[in-house]
């Protein structure tokens, strides 16, 4: 691939992404809409995509690279668990997170039967996703455990459970954010910390 492809590539991207960080969803992103926010001609978008669905398909790929790279970054500059677990409860609450990371369980049914198709079809996509998740998860359970928040015995699974019900406020919060207007987002972080101390009856 040329670099003046991966360049067009990119750029559209960025410009899909954009278009879907600013309010519209999958099913009603269009190609005229794309052609216009990256000044690539439709035409010219078709020579590197054979459909809309793949171009979405492939945009998410990227982000998921993107963001699997920028949360590793800032988790090995946080010091100590309590930090690492707050660059997860704030990448959640994040406009890519809240795509990302609910797209499988939250949003698969508002997708499109193309795009659905296409990410299955996209093994680095699941892979990816799937990869960075395990990665993320061993390298909070080390801190934890290093930091004596996380007790040494007792099985992974409860462990991995604790983690993925502490982000239970956190992602409620972002999905549905007219039905917490009244708390602060350090009040729903907080509480999130504490739902993680009781499940290892820690104060």
């Amino acid at each position: 691939m040329s670099k003046d492809s991966v360049s067009k590539k990119e750029i559209l991207f960025k410009s899909v992404w954009k278009l879907h960080a600013e309010g519209t969803n999958w099913a009603n992103i269009r190609m005229g809409a794309v052609a216009e926010a990256s000044g690539i001609p439709k035409g010219t978008i078709y020579e590197h995509f054979r459909s809309k669905d793949q171009l979405l398909a492939e945009t998410i790929v990227w982000s998921l690279k993107k963001e699997a790279e920028e949360v590793m970054r800032k988790m090995a500059e946080a010091s100590g668990f309590v930090a690492m677990l707050d660059v997860i409860f704030e990448w959640v609450g994040s406009p890519q997170g809240r795509t990302l990371f609910l797209m499988r369980f939250m949003d698969g049914g508002k997708l499109p039967e193309g795009l659905k198709k296409e990410l299955c079809c996209c093994e680095e996509a699941n892979r990816r996703g799937l990869d960075t998740a395990e990665q993320v998860t061993e390298i909070l359970i080390k801190a934890g455990i290093s930091d004596g928040c996380l007790e040494t015995e007792g099985s992974q699974m409860a462990r991995r459970t604790a983690l993925y019900s502490a982000l239970a406020p956190v992602v409620a919060c972002s999905m549905f954010p007219e039905r917490y207007a009244g708390i602060s987002w350090e009040e729903i972080k907080e509480h999130s910390r504490r739902i993680f101390a009781a499940a290892f009856q820690r104060i």
